[in-house]
């Protein structure tokens, strides 16, 4: 819709619409005596890159404390290891102080080593001068996505953002915590630089739509159509807009009826059809099935939905909620599903040919996920990182298994030895004795720190044909699936260029799924 009323999508970015509230919310702590970092969280096409530029303008104004904003895009140039990020990082804020006429630009343009700490000398040399950049970082979510990035680079991110020349504003789709693909990266200070509440961006509220509208000239809603736009579309940007286009692009004048709408949402369903079908597909398949229960049933109390599925349906105005009790929303998804046919469905419909098998197959895994209850918060948060990045990611997925088998592997020593790690020495004297190799050469009685001597020592932990098990909960399969998956982690971290199919990807996942269902079940004996 380049020709639009209102611009939905497009190579250039339109401009803000509403959000006053967010924007306020925003100023408010960017601009305080002492300015906050920031994380924005929103779903696809809600607006958040919007919100970012519309936030840039505003900061350039005369009342503005900061003399540089600087919006990094890293969603289409995504650094892939800690030393492409300080590089990119250094480059950016390097460009923008040039473009800016400061003299330090150039400075470190010319850094062709040691860019952290080009980076700390330039950022204190501005706090000197009481010189003030925001930085946004427009789709951050896509270079932690590659689970390549350590803490390292995170622990250095940190100093860099304490200075108070410096601010950062992130946004992401999913809130950062949930994010972070390993152990050790969840670790680091740098998370904790940011406010505690992300701000939320997702369908317009009723100040914004009245904003909106004052824009319109030609006609006014009666209440029947302000009724039915927001059936139709629940505010949700992208639908909200692209109704309102089809309005007035219908040419009509004076009062606008419900009828007009519903008229005008016919037209636009098969146009607003690709931003549903990839909103849809966002949704965890606990979260379809809730919609599709809403669909038949209309509402169910709030208290019998999990707050995950809630959550992801709420914030693309899928769903309601209201008075203790939860709705569907958005006809316009409920015409897309019932337009592809989807129901509960045969195994032949959903799996037979390759690419419905390659598009359902995420909610197979997600289904089995969902079946492990009671699994540690921290290894079901990798998982389901890992399935989300099937099918259209699938090397993504295999860098993100290392995390899914570190966590395994803590998981299991601190049930089996303790915070410790205390190796009994007449282990190691009896699998001597029985012929066994690795014990005394890898770790000479000392818990081994490599994860592969650590899964040599959950093999003979777990038995071998010579000795017998020494495990007091995890069994044999539990290091079989550890050997595997802790394989696949290997693979993924070096997968440069090699095309990886989505059932490898698939295969890696199950055994990992697998993994997480023996721990849940062997970890809670006593």
């Amino acid at each position: 819709m380049a020709d639009a009323p209102f611009p939905i999508l497009g190579a250039s970015i339109p401009t803000m619409l509403g959000r006053a509230g967010i924007m306020q919310r925003l100023w408010n702590d960017l601009t305080k005596a002492t300015p906050s970092h920031l994380s924005i969280v929103g779903p696809r096409y809600s607006g958040k890159t919007v919100l970012m530029h519309g936030l840039v303008e505003r900061l350039l104004q005369g009342d503005s404390p900061y003399g540089l904003v600087i919006v990094w895009d890293l969603g289409h140039q995504t650094p892939d290891s800690n030393d492409a990020f300080l590089k990119a990082l250094c480059r950016t804020l390097g460009d923008g102080l040039k473009a800016n006429g400061n003299e330090y630009g150039e400075h470190l343009l010319a850094a062709d080593d040691n860019e952290y700490g080009e980076l700390r000398e330039v950022l204190e040399t501005l706090h000197g001068d009481g010189f003030k950049v925001l930085m946004l970082w427009d789709g951050f979510d896509k270079p932690l996505s590659t689970g390549k990035l350590t803490r390292n680079l995170w622990d250095q991110l940190r100093e860099l953002a304490s200075s108070p020349s410096l601010r950062l504003v992130t946004s992401t789709r999913r809130p950062l915590h949930e994010l972070i693909r390993s152990e050790e990266s969840v670790t680091s200070d740098f998370w904790n630089i940011f406010d505690m509440t992300p701000v939320r961006v997702g369908v317009f509220d009723e100040n914004d739509r009245a904003a909106i509208m004052e824009k319109i000239t030609d006609f006014t809603l009666k209440s029947g159509a302000k009724s039915e736009l927001e059936n139709w579309s629940t505010g949700y940007p992208p639908l909200y807009l692209a109704l309102l286009n089809h309005i007035m692009e219908s040419g009509a004048t004076g009062e606008i009826d419900n009828q007009m709408v519903n008229d005008a949402a016919g037209i636009a369903l098969d146009g607003v059809s690709s931003i549903l079908h990839y909103l849809w597909n966002d949704c965890p398949e606990t979260a379809k099935n809730l919609y599709r229960h809403l669909v038949e049933h209309n509402e169910i109390a709030a208290s019998d939905v999990g707050i995950s599925e809630r959550t992801q349906l709420v914030e693309k105005g899928f769903i309601k909620v209201a008075g203790g009790r939860v709705s569907k929303g958005c006809r316009f998804l409920e015409q897309h599903i019932k337009s592809l046919g989807e129901d509960a469905g045969s195994m032949v419909r959903l799996f037979g040919p390759w690419e419905e098998y390659r598009g359902n197959i995420r909610g197979l895994l997600e289904l089995r996920l969902n079946q492990l209850t009671s699994l540690d918060a921290s290894l079901r948060r990798y998982l389901q990182r890992s399935i989300e990045d099937i099918p259209e990611h699938p090397e993504v997925c295999l860098s993100s298994m290392r995390g899914i088998v570190d966590r395994a592997l803590d998981l299991i020593w601190d049930a089996e030895l303790g915070p410790a790690r205390a190796i009994p020495a007449t282990w190691f004297t009896e699998w001597q004795h029985n012929g066994e190799r690795g014990a005394e050469s890898y770790w000479d009685n000392q818990f081994p720190v490599k994860r592969g001597h650590q899964l040599r020592l959950l093999q003979l932990m777990t038995g071998t044909q010579n000795s017998a098990s020494k495990a007091r909960r995890v069994s044999k399969n539990t290091w079989a699936l550890a050997s595997s998956a802790h394989g696949f982690g290997d693979f993924g971290q070096h997968i440069d260029g090699i095309e990886i199919p989505v059932g490898v990807a698939v295969s890696a996942v199950n055994v990992c799924l697998e993994l997480a269902a023996c721990l849940e079940k062997e970890l809670v004996k006593e």
